[in-house]
């Protein structure tokens, strides 16, 4: 009798793969419950574009998160932006559904959009690039690194976010105002060095150079 050969261990792609399934079937089970369960026909057509909105918006990440698993680049990244960007959707499909009215969960779905979004940007630069010279190089690290900044400091203006500027809406961050205001002007200077910085590690990773012939 010949012995069963041994299973492989899941390779990370395998891990994000059910994750993606795991994320994505539990929207899409709210989703059509919370139609379903809408008071009106019309209320179930907004309750469905809605849903299918935020399906499309996390889904950027997660499929970005996946091509760099697949190519395997920034795997603890890709996992990480993956799974943010899941528990994001399925928190935003349950508010839709059940109309949640609390301030730390409406933090906790903004705080989980904005590093689904920022991690769109960084994963996406990743897949985007190649850097192999120091050039290249620099730039990518420069732009990861802005990425991360504006995060961090988006995190902080929705924590610091007090309960009367929540506005109990379907949207991922529904907020009317921050609480820290002097962090905004820092923001939108990072915003700007992020896209600056983009580009140009993408400008810099892409153009092949060809040495002059001696």
């Amino acid at each position: 009798m010949e012995a069963a050969e041994p299973r492989s261990p899941l390779s990370r792609i395998d891990v994000g793969i059910i994750l993606t399934l795991f994320f994505v079937g539990i929207a899409g089970v709210l989703g059509l419950i919370a139609v379903v369960d809408a008071g009106s026909r019309i209320g179930a057509v907004g309750k469905g574009l809605g849903i299918a909105f935020v399906i499309f918006e996390s889904g950027a990440t997660i499929a970005v998160a996946l091509a760099c698993l697949a190519r395997r680049r920034v795997d603890p990244l890709a996992l990480a932006g993956l799974v943010v960007a899941g528990v994001a959707l399925d928190l935003v499909v349950l508010e839709i559904w059940l109309g949640i009215d609390s301030v730390t969960y409406a933090k906790t779905v903004a705080v989980a959009f904005v590093w689904s979004f920022f991690a769109l940007i960084a994963l996406g630069l990743t897949l985007a690039t190649r850097p192999l010279d120091t050039l290249g190089r620099g730039l990518y690290a420069a732009a990861l690194g802005a990425t991360l900044l504006a995060g961090a400091i988006v995190t902080i203006l929705v924590v610091s976010t007090g309960s009367g500027d929540i506005v109990p809406s379907a949207s991922p961050i529904p907020v009317s105002g921050f609480g820290n205001d002097d962090l905004l002007r820092p923001l939108g200077a990072v915003l700007v060095l992020v896209a600056t910085l983009w580009f140009a590690a993408l400008a810099a990773t892409r153009v092949d150079r060809v040495d002059p012939p001696s």
